[in-house]
């Protein structure tokens, strides 16, 4: 054979393997695709690798105060946050008072941000800086009540996910009785917190109910803070009724002022402290 038709040989044979090569790997691509397709599990196996970063962690960390050691968790979920304010001796937040039996201090559902030299911040719907942690690990915290930011640094503890505690519905009616007292004697006029509610077997799980009480009454208490708005509530209000439903809400009905939370839905199925006193504000 000529050398020139050899070589023209060789470099058919180099281009029919590369082709059939590129042919394999299309048809295992499309039957990888194939079988993904199939199985939506493989699907979101890839998903998850993905965006492993945007994933809940679910790691609870302990802050400690450096000022006087009050001490406070934070739970990281994806962009969004839980943040609990633990209750201390003499603690003065209603959500620490109300019921001593069982002190009941807020879980903050926060927004997680970057600030623009790396801080993560973590603000509630209303924008309102709660934490500031700094790229160097320092953190900065804005305590309920005291808009003037406190030092901060990690500590260490055997800590749980950051949910609600299981209660009673003997806790949430014990909270209605305390919370109808508070009440009263801010607005003064009589105010009963009324739990509008089936009785409820035994040992079942009342935590949102409680929870939402405390809530409730701390939102009250807030708007019941000014002489006005106090004036306003007794006129307006002589009963707080608290309904099962598919949504957290909150509404005028008569005299009543009704609140609405759903038993199975954990802090998401109740109003924050600071909806309820918002509400009121717009409302009355």
């Amino acid at each position: 054979m000529k050398p020139g038709n050899l070589l023209k040989a060789c470099f058919c044979a180099l281009f029919a393997g590369l082709a059939m090569a590129s042919a394999e790997a299309l048809a295992q691509n499309y039957t990888l695709a194939q079988q993904r397709e199939a199985n939506p599990f493989s699907a979101l196996v890839g998903e998850r690798r993905e965006r492993r970063a945007d994933r809940p962690r679910g790691e609870v960390e302990r802050y400690v105060l450096a000022a006087d050691n009050r001490a406070f968790l934070i739970e990281s979920r994806s962009r969004t946050a839980r943040v609990k304010f633990l209750c201390g001796p003499e603690d003065p937040r209603l959500g620490c008072s109300l019921d001593p039996a069982a002190p009941a201090p807020e879980i903050y559902l926060l927004t997680v941000t970057r600030g623009p030299r790396g801080d993560v911040i973590f603000k509630n719907a209303d924008g309102v800086t709660y934490l500031r942690i700094a790229s160097y690990g320092g953190a900065t915290v804005y305590w309920p009540g005291d808009p003037a930011g406190s030092a901060a640094s990690k500590s260490f503890g055997d800590d749980h996910a950051i949910e609600l505690e299981a209660a009673e519905f003997e806790t949430a009616a014990r909270r209605a009785k305390f919370a109808t007292a508070i009440v009263s004697a801010l607005t003064g006029s009589p105010i009963t917190f009324d739990l509008v509610a089936p009785a409820q077997e035994a040992g079942a799980n009342a935590s949102v109910l409680a929870d939402a009480i405390v809530r409730t009454a701390i939102g009250v208490s807030a708007v019941a803070g000014d002489a006005t708005g106090a004036r306003i509530l007794g006129e307006r209000i002589n009963r707080v009724a608290f309904e099962a439903g598919t949504a957290p809400s909150a509404r005028f009905e008569d005299n009543a002022l009704v609140i609405r939370y759903v038993p199975d839905r954990g802090i998401a199925g109740r109003m924050s402290s600071r909806a309820v006193e918002r509400f009121l504000e717009e409302s009355l």
